[in-house]
């Protein structure tokens, strides 16, 4: 088991329990926590995720066809509205606090962080 988490580690790093911050955002994997600026947010598993698939490559675009893989699993199908919709639910969660809107939509390519 610990060869395995360790190769894990290697393809996913944000099971490695780092913290990872981007401008004010930060999420600690292991305390289930994201904080933007100085007050803390509580995502739901789904928002969770998706927020750890963007952030873990910031900048990066992802598409609609990339980020049910990254977000539910590759066995799981999911349509394209409900990333956007996932989507919306997330900005709307990280700008409520007062913040900038950190996701960026890149028309006919997806969405990044950043």
């Amino acid at each position: 088991m610990v060869r395995v988490r360790i190769q894990l580690r290697k393809v996913r790093p944000a099971t490695s329990g780092n913290i990872l911050s981007f401008d004010d955002i930060t999420r600690d994997p292991e305390r289930h926590r994201v904080e933007r600026g100085p007050s803390e947010l509580k995502p739901g598993p789904t928002k969770f995720r998706l927020l750890v698939a963007l952030m873990e490559k910031t900048g990066r675009v992802f598409s609609r066809d990339q980020l049910p893989d990254r977000v539910w699993g590759r066995d799981i199908y999911v349509d394209n509205r409900t990333v956007d919709v996932h989507v919306a639910r997330l900005r709307k969660a990280l700008t409520a606090p007062g913040g900038d809107d950190p996701i960026r939509t890149v028309r006919g390519a997806g969405y990044s962080m950043g």
